[in-house]
């Protein structure tokens, strides 16, 4: 396929307007000069991930589109895509945050890092009595497996994660410092370098920065000093982008390269803004009044970008990136004297997701939900959440060296799967095939030599897979060379078809259907097949799970009486086991156990918040499955799966058990498995480690802190509460060591399957 060049003239000189104070004035614009190619030293990288930034949020993507300019005013962002190169067909490899950043980090889709939605580490459940389960899917990126960080240290880079993190649990664990960054910021996760970071600095120290929700609604807080101080350009302060730039002015004056993952919150729901004044801009641009009421202003039905909330926050993106800009433009290189860092550093901007089109907003002075009108990503349809092009089609932006000023491919997709590998390249690392990346190194692409992203192996790639199980909007699908197959793989939750097909493009690159209009299924019968065959031997490959079907539907199902039965649960030491009958009944074909730390016997959909459960294999033989239950375990639950596809679950198991302790004592447990027996299993894993962390010379006060408090627990009657508790954070302590462990050669934990969640 040929990539389509469109030379644009590149800005010169650096300046930057005074701000605005009147309510209809233009934003500040900082023009990016020419920067000349630096070779001798490995480049910087930047990468601002915006959060639910929609692929026509960004002024030179919708004016590609639109004859008329659409409300949002990017300026900053417009010249950075001057300066550099705009991908026209850039992918989140997920409609939705967490699957999206997990797959980004790893390099790896959501199939293979485990992480397919936003609501994981539950049990699969229906919202009430809907026909369809969601399959089990972690809600952590595997701490097992490697990111980008760990390679690029590899290469001498020093690392920071900061903004919105969003590849763990409610727990918050694993955190960006032991998934391998130097440095990380955010909600739940701050670190603090003193030279960066004032832990007494209440300003630095609200986390979300202009992000911060207000106490009531979106309409207060305007004037409060603690989250609003004005500063130099009368934007708002926030603390993402100034912890960012001090970061940047810290290590861009040391002698190596380095990494800066930078995450905004924005533009993210609650749809809200804390810049008065460029709400009151896009008022005033809208023709509407400044809002005196927290509900809706604008009409979800209405076409066209409406809202000036969403407008503002779009507008404080651009603002960051000017900032960023700046301070790269600012900063002499101390490896590349008579340059700045600017000169020797890839710039990428881009998305998680498609822009959301609609989301519940605050209650009025009524007290009535209702929904509001987000953005707009028409011509594309849908958007975050769906699988169609307005779900998944993102803004990529790049400058860098060697990137040619004022370039724009039309015709070659790239998806954030790539940045792992293309990382790699910019630090002149070599391709490694044991990481097992799904991405293609895109430098080259990037750089204007080649045309076609390939694989480490030379292999041009042709096709892109996505895979998102989850809710009413469960799809699959395939891409290749301009044509797209959606797989309806929850069909009883949504009136799509069970398969469409869309020609997005044409042979030569130029746009087609991209607002997926016409379901071409029947008039291509070869070509659906094709597709279809193809994404089905990916999925098989891949372990690519789809929902289950659920017996407790309220809406009768085709093999609903057909479903087995279990009839008996049982345990004895460390082995759980469920016994089922199939007579006249379905045939079952697999097992696996999902089990809880610090669960409970009630299996909700929505659970409490810092409840998780895992999934650990079971054995599956006639009438019976059994596991070896994970050490910790405080309750656990089988689930059969028949030949229909019917998911059954078993009671919480043991209900009653014997459960021996070292080879002597027995208890009759009737509250649960084994809190006592599970929290000593761990106090015995966290001893072991301390001692061999020790040898490292490793501080290891937090762990030994832990294992204090549960011995102190094991002394006390067996009461769920503090057990559970004990377990769950004796387990962290000894999970934030996983490199250090294994480092000094502790298989238990791999043999415990502790370094899985």
């Amino acid at each position: 396929m040929k990539n389509t060049f469109y030379s644009i003239c590149a800005v010169v000189g650096l300046s930057v307007a005074t701000a605005p104070v009147l309510a209809n004035a233009k934003p500040p614009v900082v023009s990016l000069p020419a920067v000349s190619v630096v070779e001798r030293s490995q480049p910087n990288i930047v990468h601002i991930l915006v959060d639910d930034l929609g692929w026509q949020d960004v002024a030179c993507y919708y004016d590609a589109l639109h004859a008329e300019p659409g409300l949002y005013e990017t300026p900053n962002i417009d010249r950075v895509a001057e300066r550099g190169i705009r991908f026209m067909q850039a992918y989140s490899p997920s409609p939705t945050c967490s699957p999206s950043r997990a797959a980004y980090l790893s390099g790896q889709f959501g199939v293979k890092n485990g992480v397919y939605h936003v609501k994981g580490s539950r049990v699969p459940r229906a919202w009430g009595e809907r026909p369809e389960l969601t399959p089990y899917y972690s809600a952590r990126l595997d701490p097992s497996k490697t990111i980008i960080p760990q390679e690029l240290k590899k290469a001498g880079y020093t690392t920071a994660h900061v903004g919105k993190w969003h590849v763990c649990g409610e727990n918050m664990v694993p955190t960006p410092l032991q998934l391998g960054f130097d440095f990380s910021y955010g909600r739940d996760h701050v670190y603090n370098d003193p030279e960066i970071v004032d832990p007494k600095d209440k300003k630095i120290n609200n986390k979300e920065g202009i992000f911060s929700q207000p106490r009531n609604n979106r309409l207060t807080d305007f004037d409060n000093p603690l989250f609003l101080p004005l500063i130099d350009d009368e934007r708002p302060y926030d603390s993402l982008t100034d912890i960012s730039l001090r970061w940047l002015n810290k290590v861009g004056r040391q002698d190596q390269p380095f990494f800066l993952n930078f995450c905004p919150k924005l533009v993210h729901g609650p749809i809200m803004t804390r810049d008065r004044k460029r709400l009151a801009y896009y008022c005033e641009k809208l023709g509407i009044d400044f809002p005196t009421d927290s509900g809706s202003i604008a009409d979800p039905d209405a076409p066209g970008q409406n809202n000036p909330y969403y407008a503002s926050m779009v507008d404080s993106v651009d603002w960051m990136v000017s900032k960023v800009v700046q301070t790269l433009e600012s900063i002499d290189d101390p490896r590349n004297p008579g340059h700045k860092l600017i000169d020797n550093t890839y710039l990428i901007i881009s998305s998680d997701n498609g822009g959301s089109q609609r989301l519940a907003t605050w209650a009025s002075a009524d007290g009535k939900r209702r929904f509001e009108k987000v953005t707009d990503n028409a011509p594309l349809r849908e958007g975050k959440s769906w699988m169609y092009e307005g779900g998944v089609k993102i803004p990529f932006i790049v400058i860098g060296p060697g990137v040619q000023p004022g370039s724009v491919n039309e015709t070659t997709p790239v998806t954030l799967l790539d940045l792992f590998p293309t990382f790699m390249a910019m630090g002149g690392m070599p391709p490694d095939p044991a990481l097992d990346l799904d991405g293609c190194n895109i430098l080259p692409v990037i750089q204007g030599q080649a045309s076609e992203a390939k694989f480490a192996d030379g292999t041009a790639r042709d096709t892109l897979f996505f895979h998102h199980p989850a809710d009413d909007k469960s799809f699959s699908v395939i891409q290749r060379k301009g044509w797209k197959l959606m797989k309806n793989t929850g069909p009883r939750l949504t009136e799509a078809p069970d398969l469409q097909l869309f020609k997005l493009y044409n042979e030569d690159g130029t746009r087609n259907d991209i607002g997926e209009a016409n379901n071409l299924v029947d008039q291509y019968p070869e070509m659906t097949q094709q597709l279809l065959g193809d994404l089905t031997t990916w999925m098989a490959g891949n372990d690519a799970r789809v929902p289950y079907l659920n017996p407790d539907s309220g809406e009768a199902l085709e093999g609903q009486q057909d479903v087995p039965v279990v009839t008996a649960l049982g345990s004895e030491h460390t082995q759980i086991w469920a016994t089922f009958d199939t007579t006249g009944k379905s045939k079952v074909v697999d097992a696996f156990l999902v089990y809880s730390l610090n669960g409970g016997t009630e299996l909700k959909y929505r659970a409490p918040r810092l409840e998780e459960w895992d999934r650990a294999p079971a054995k599956l033989t006639d009438g019976r499955v059994e596991a070896i239950a994970p050490p910790g375990m405080t309750h656990g639950v089988f689930c059969l799966i028949d030949a229909n596809n019917y998911l059954v679950y078993s009671e919480p198991v043991p209900p009653v058990g014997k459960v021996r302790i070292d080879g002597a004592v027995t208890l009759e447990l009737t509250d649960g498995f084994a809190y006592k027996p599970g929290l000593l299993s761990l106090i015995k894993v966290g001893h072991e480690a301390r001692g061999k962390l020790m040898q490292q010379g490793v501080d290891v006060t937090v762990l030994t802190q832990a294992l204090k408090d549960a011995r102190a627990v094991v002394k006390q009657p067996v009461e769920e509460q503090p057990y559970a508790v004990a377990i769950r954070n004796l387990r962290h302590a000894i999970r934030a060591f996983d490199g250090k462990v294994s480092e000094a050669g502790l298989k238990d934990l791999n043999a415990l399957n502790l370094g899985k969640w």
